[in-house]
């Protein structure tokens, strides 16, 4: 999802606010956590700009300083998506899931991945598992809805919107 500059321009206070707060800390490794975010934020901008590569590289270091933080590796994978590396996109997310498997957005980020391989069937399979586990959000309903219109099952896809927009209310 692009960043509004209001929202980038939250994110960076944000991390202003919570570096002079673990500043004061004592025995907090402040130099390892900083970085992490400041790359994290530069590759959310670089994709909101619609330059995955640029995103990529950057994701390449975190990934490198910090290997278990899952949010990284959903950004990775909607970048990798966004350049057409679409195998490499599915290993990102589904280690995102395996890192949190409760978390519907990995599901539906890992469906629009298969979807823009025309893989339906897999699709569909992560749509629902997102909406099991988060039935009263829209987004499940919303990306369901685009696979069964890919799929030609339009009766699904009306249903599904639906059940979206009663939802997003």
């Amino acid at each position: 999802m692009p960043l509004t500059v209001k929202t980038r321009l939250a994110c960076s206070l944000s991390l202003l606010v919570l570096a002079s707060v673990l500043a004061m800390l004592p025995g907090i490794a402040l130099a390892q956590a900083k970085p992490v975010d400041e790359l994290l934020l530069l590759a959310q901008i670089a994709m909101s700009k619609g330059h995955p590569e640029d995103a990529l590289n950057v994701l390449r270091r975190a990934i490198d300083q910090a290997p278990d933080r899952a949010e990284l590796y959903l950004l990775r994978s909607r970048a990798r998506d966004a350049a057409g590396e679409y195998e490499a996109a599915l290993q990102d997310a589904t280690r995102y899931i395996a890192m949190k498997p409760e978390d519907p957005v990995g599901y539906l980020n890992r469906a629009r991945i298969y979807s823009s391989q025309e893989k339906n069937a897999e699709a569909l399979r992560d749509a629902d598992r997102a909406i099991g586990i988060a039935p009263r959000q829209a987004d499940g309903y919303f990306r369901r809805a685009d696979i069964y219109t890919d799929m030609g099952k339009l009766a699904e896809a009306q249903a599904d919107a639906r059940k979206a927009e009663e939802l997003d209310k």
